[in-house]
């Protein structure tokens, strides 16, 4: 074998057993949505989570995304998740909630997009608590976790 197929081989094998050794990082969403319609019963909804702290890598799925038909008022559910590492020179996962919705005046679907401002540290648990008004929005907005546990997925004393 020459040397520069011996080299490649090599380093085929580095990349592979580098990509086999990454842990999962596991996510936990606890999230209580508010629409607030005293005249419908219920509203469609379609929620889930990407992390997008980088614009080199693109958006990477965290959840699988859920097809809900709520009653309007409040609405608590949670989503697990899960990502295999972080790019290079991360600070951090940064979650971000694609939300399509028709709590709205119209019923007309509209999308939301909820990006959380507290970051999760890799090779870790992150357990966010997310509690947010969505009749009426659309949009794009940055929001604060209205709690946050890392290493710790134990629930929330208000969830539901």
């Amino acid at each position: 074998m020459s040397r520069i197929k011996m080299h490649r081989s090599l380093l085929l094998l580095l990349a592979i057993s580098t990509l086999s050794a990454t842990a999962w990082d596991h996510f936990q969403f606890d999230i209580t949505l508010f629409c607030n319609f005293q005249d419908r019963a219920k509203y469609n909804l379609k929620i889930e989570w990407y992390e997008v702290d980088s614009v080199f890598s693109g958006e990477d799925r965290i959840t699988t995304p859920q097809l809900l038909e709520p009653n309007t008022g409040r609405f608590s559910f949670s989503m697990p998740g899960a990502m295999n590492g972080d790019e290079a020179l991360s600070n951090g996962y940064k979650p971000k909630a694609y939300i399509s919705h028709d709590c709205t005046d119209d019923g007309k679907r509209v999308d939301l997009d909820l990006t959380v401002v507290k970051l999760c540290n890799t090779e870790n648990t992150c357990h966010y608590r997310i509690i947010q008004d969505i009749t009426n929005r659309s949009g794009s907005a940055e929001i604060e976790a209205s709690g946050f546990k890392e290493g710790d997925m134990s629930p929330f004393p208000d969830f539901p």
